[in-house]
């Protein structure tokens, strides 16, 4: 199979958090076009990544929904369950450990970490938690392969290094500074809320330019 480009890699997670949605509802089939709607983006570029999965068997009426979440899981790797550990033990990320939606048939959050060793001693959640200078210890021993970072963003460059020496593999940042990796094999992914607000903002800003000019 071709190496798939990374816009491919993520099209394709939200194509299969799509289908397992419909699969829930009892649909069977599903055509590229009403992917494409959902997901904001053209038919034929829907049906350019699906080519990377090899023999889709698509039809007059579409795809088969289990046979192509079936294939997607197994080109990249959601077959097995993966450990993950969460960061910053504040509000969102004791919401988090606290929501169910987060412990999916892909992952499991197995550990959390905090600096403060009150809140850890307070917190009334069932999975482990730890101060955050035993991070290399137990990212290494848990075998943990994914965290999520939820703390001020003065510690989290510092945190990720302590989550790479125990041998993480990535890493999701909510943290409010652009995390950049000394591996090149530990990805990193940085969602910045206040970013994502400015371009949907933009968008309409734009949209309603353009409608203006055009009146």
């Amino acid at each position: 199979m071709p190496a798939i480009p990374k816009p491919t890699i993520s099209r394709l997670c939200k194509i299969y958090s799509l289908l397992e949605e419909l699969e829930d509802k009892g649909q069977l089939k599903l055509s590229s076009n009403e992917i494409g709607r959902r997901l904001g983006v053209g038919s034929h570029n829907i049906r350019k990544d699906l080519t990377y999965l090899g023999e889709t068997g698509t039809t007059g009426s579409g795809y088969e929904i289990k046979k192509l979440k079936d294939q997607i899981a197994e080109s990249l790797g959601f077959t097995r369950k993966r450990k993950a550990c969460i960061v910053g033990l504040g509000k969102m990320g004791t919401a988090i450990l606290s929501n169910e939606m987060f412990f999916s048939k892909n992952f499991d959050i197995i550990a959390g970490f905090d600096t403060n060793i009150n809140r850890l001693e307070t917190l009334k959640i069932d999975i482990p938690l730890y101060p955050t200078y035993d991070i290399p210890v137990v990212v290494k021993r848990e075998k943990i392969e994914l965290a999520l970072l939820t703390l001020p963003g003065e510690t989290a460059q510092n945190i990720a290094e302590k989550l790479i020496e125990g041998g993480i593999k990535g890493i999701v940042n909510f943290s409010p500074v652009v995390l950049s990796s000394p591996d090149d094999k530990v990805y990193i992914t940085n969602i910045d809320i206040i970013d994502e607000f400015r371009f949907l903002s933009a968008l309409f800003t734009l949209e309603k330019k353009e409608a203006d000019n055009a009146g």
